[in-house]
């Protein structure tokens, strides 16, 4: 065999190696801030309150009781709006800082989970009267993506939650059914280096025989 024609049939699986591994790089799905958020057992209204937009975190909080309408629910769990106009909520705790002069796209849009999902409320907080096991949310953008949807869960010894939600974390952790647990992409890398060896074994005996 032509040594130049035997190192392009030892170069094609090498190359097929890169583009896989390359495939796969790309294919990796990026981390969301829009992952379930733990809250601990609340008598009253969970109050989400998400700050990642702004450059901070999602922080949850429980308005004990009845709170007479959404931003008694909001005050009461521990957080301070502040209106630029009446029943306008500009900031809570202090964020945006400062409180924009003029609308620019973003504001503090205000959910409620229905049915296990958020949903935009229909009425301001000022006019909305969630009842006790009611779920608020609040996140600064522009009304298209809410809050992270909260689950229920408990404190260990330590002082940290542990989600209470066994399901969800049994299909985080375990493989599909039936499955082997390894990634198909893996078992096709696997082929192409093992077809690699075979080719770069037939080149060198070719070789052999023609010296």
């Amino acid at each position: 065999m032509n040594p130049s024609r035997a190192a392009r049939v030892l170069a094609l699986p090498v190359l097929a190696l890169v583009g896989i591994a390359a495939a796969m790089t790309v294919a990796a799905p990026p981390a969301t801030a829009d992952q379930a958020v733990a809250v601990q057992e609340c008598d009253g209204v969970t109050v989400v309150v998400d700050f990642t937009d702004l450059g901070g975190a999602v922080e949850t909080g429980c308005a004990e009781g009845d709170p007479g309408s959404g931003r008694e629910a909001l005050e009461s769990a521990g957080f301070t709006p502040v209106d630029s106009q009446p029943g306008l909520i500009c900031t809570i705790d202090s964020q945006p800082d400062p409180c924009p002069a003029e609308f620019e796209g973003s504001y503090w849009a205000y959910w409620q989970v229905l049915d296990g999902e958020w949903a935009a409320s229909q009425t301001g907080a000022d006019d909305t009267d969630p009842a006790p096991g009611d779920i608020d949310g609040w996140r600064y953008n522009d009304g298209s993506v809410p809050p992270p949807l909260p689950q229920t869960g408990e404190t260990d010894a330590s002082g940290e939650q542990t989600s209470s939600d066994a399901a969800t974390d049994e299909a985080t952790s375990a493989p599909a059914e039936g499955g082997s647990g390894v990634p198909v992409g893996i078992w096709v890398v696997m082929g192409v280096v093992v077809v690699g060896l075979v080719v770069g074994l037939v080149v060198r005996r070719q070789r052999d025989t023609e010296s």
